[in-house]
């Protein structure tokens, strides 16, 4: 819960920095759009991470490096990870991120609406 919690203050603040970087004062609407790009990008990230640990592209990925690889390298690709390998960050972070923006950006936006 702590962490959720200080996770949740650490991106209200970058969102506050972001405001100040990019618009240089501090109004909701500012605030709507900040959020909504940094909890966007961090469920799309979450998403990608999320797809590619399916193995989903594991299949395709291979299949490439069979094609456009010379053929006395194709011993070695046998060696090579699949993607789904690769990626060792759980997705769970960019969901309990990303999360919590877009929910604080949909109550901004419902009080901008009233």
């Amino acid at each position: 819960m702590k962490k959720i919690v200080t996770n949740i203050i650490v991106n209200q603040l970058s969102i506050l920095v972001l405001m100040l970087l990019f618009y240089k004062e501090l109004t909701i609407i500012d605030y709507i759009n900040v959020s909504f790009y940094l909890g966007s990008l961090y469920l799309f990230i979450g998403i990608l991470v999320s797809v590619l640990q399916s193995g989903f592209f594991d299949f395709f990925s291979t299949s490439m490096k069979k094609v456009l690889s010379p053929k006395h390298v194709q011993k070695e690709l046998v060696a090579m990870r699949p993607p789904s390998q690769v990626i060792s960050k759980k997705p769970s972070f960019f969901f309990r991120s990303g999360l919590p923006i877009i929910l604080c950006m949909l109550a901004a936006l419902f009080f901008y609406s009233l």
